[in-house]
């Protein structure tokens, strides 16, 4: 069996282009799944193809460990992040920030005084609900 995940790792790791416009993930999480976390792919039927293989994987994966969520996988195209941070300044002796927050097009930009500003990422992941709640409660 480890053999086999090697095997359609190392495939998988072959269709791969750092400069791809397509991913592999789960539709209702929008995360890339194990094995193609962090990965892109050329072009739609490359990330379909790796689709395919990861189904496989995980499937191969779940025969060792039963816990393995079954989640849908969809190959998608990657979009830049339609937000920006333009401009973060910390007001002296408090915590709160005015930044702006502009989109790709010019007239696309929002901008808040004494907002909270809370992380919504990490290491590329989406955090959970919780998590940015205990952000904005913590009043930092």
């Amino acid at each position: 069996m480890p053999d086999r995940l090697e095997v359609l790792h190392r495939r998988i790791d072959d269709l791969t282009d750092p400069e791809g416009d397509f991913a592999v993930v789960c539709p209702l999480s929008g995360k890339r799944p194990v094995p193609v976390r962090g990965a892109s792919f050329p072009s739609a039927n490359v990330a379909e193809e790796a689709v395919e293989l990861v189904c496989e994987y995980r499937d191969v994966l779940r025969d060792v460990d039963p816990h393995l969520e079954s989640i849908p996988i969809v190959a998608t195209e990657t979009t830049p992040d339609p937000l920006a941070i333009d401009d973060a300044s910390e007001c002296l002796g408090r915590s709160s920030r005015t930044i702006t927050i502009s989109g790709e097009n010019d007239d696309e930009w929002l901008q808040m005084d004494d907002a909270p500003v809370v992380h919504v990422r990490r290491d590329g992941e989406l955090l959970d609900d919780s998590t940015v709640t205990l952000q904005l409660r913590s009043k930092l």
